[in-house]
Order: structure tokens, then sequence, then C-alpha cells
């Protein structure tokens, strides 16, 4: 029996290819299962293991749509990501971050931040303040949370912290790094005054000159 592709307007080309696979395997995999109800076991239990891998692997690559499961081989990261800022003593900075949701259900987080350490890994004494502490997300959303910071108590040199995500029972945690450092700055050099009134002479000198001075103005 001829298996004619399979078409559909909702689904895409490749959702259609593993949907036409799967029918071409099960078509095969019966037949083959009622060829050997009295023939070779052992052909059979093949046949079932090719089902599996060529068949419903795919299947649950294409309907997986969301990514909110750690690493299944590895340990997940200490860090999602990490954030870096240089400011200089005594600023009030704010960092912005996002809390993004990739599963397909809604999820609450607790956003928590821990102490500010120096190099040394002591307590630096600076609070880190955070507009919000939850964010409730839709499926596939994002919220954009602040973090506060006033450098004023710190001394030129690099802190570490991190902002602490809670779902339920683990931490996730975004590696902070702030470095106290003097800027460089910009150099500027002024005019002299007299610049801003010379004038353009004609369109054949090509040059500048000072204005003619008036004599009434010198008696």
């Amino acid at each position: 029996m001829e298996n004619k592709p399979l078409q559909s307007n909702v689904f895409s080309d490749s959702v259609m290819k593993n949907l036409q696979g799967l029918t071409n395997m099960s078509m095969e995999f019966y037949g083959t299962m009622l060829d050997n109800m009295t023939g070779n076991s052992n052909q059979f239990s093949k046949n079932a293991g090719q089902l599996g891998k060529n068949v419903l692997q795919p299947l649950k690559t294409m309907f997986n749509t969301g990514d909110c499961c750690p690493p299944q081989e590895e340990c997940p990261p200490h860090c999602l990501t990490s954030m870096h800022r240089t400011a200089m003593k005594g600023e009030r900075i704010i960092i912005p971050f996002y809390v993004k949701n990739d599963c397909n259900a809604p999820k609450k987080y607790r956003v928590g931040a821990r102490p500010l350490i120096d190099q040394d890994g002591n307590d630096a004494g600076v609070q880190l303040n955070l507009n919000k502490n939850a964010v409730q997300l839709a499926p596939f959303g994002k919220e954009r949370v602040l973090l506060h910071l006033d450098t004023g108590k710190l001394e030129n040199g690099t802190y570490t912290s991190e902002i602490v995500l809670r779902e339920k029972e683990y931490n996730q945690n975004i590696c902070l790094t702030v470095e106290i450092a003097d800027h460089p700055g910009i150099t500027v050099t002024p005019h002299e005054e007299k610049k801003y009134k010379l004038r353009w002479q004609s369109w054949k000198s090509h040059y500048y000159c000072e204005p003619i001075r008036d004599q009434d103005q010198d008696r």
C-alpha cells in the first residue's frame, strides 16, 4: 500500500515530515509484527527498538516548547549569568536585569541579594537594594528588576556578590562584580575669546581676520 505525503495548512513542513515518518514506521512495525507472530522474536524486538529511536525521539523534540530545565548530564552552573559594573567612589549606581520564564507555565521567583564582599572575603558593609523582592511571570514572560548601590563607603577595588532567585527549594544565582576605580576623564581646551569675533572677509580670501574697530569707540 502506497503512503501519500501528508499535507497541512496548520503545521510546518518539519512537523508534517515527522508525522509522515511516524505513519510510515507504524505501518512497517505493525506489518512486521503480524509477519512475526509465529516467526523470529528477535526481529520483532529489533523493529520495536527502531520505532522508538527513529519516531518517538523526534516527536519528543518536536513538541518540546520550553527550555526551563537544568542540564541533564552535568551539574547546573553556580551562576546563571554574570553582571559587571565599574563606578567611581561616591557614585550611586543602578544595575538593571531581567528575569525570564522559559517554561510554558506561570512561575513566581523570590529575589534577594547576598552581602557585598571585598577581595579579602570581608563584608564591605554596604547594602545592595532591590526594587522588588519577587517577580510573578507568565509563560515565556519576563520582568525587569533594578539593583541600587551607593558606593560612597567603598574604597577603590573589586567587590563581588550574588543575586539569588528562588522558586521553591533551590537557589539560582546571578554573579555580580563591582569595580570601584577613578575615571580617567576627558580633557577640554577652551578657545580664545577673540576667535569668536573673527569674521569671514570674502569668498576670495579664504581666511579669517579681526573686525575693524569703530573709530568712535576709540575716542
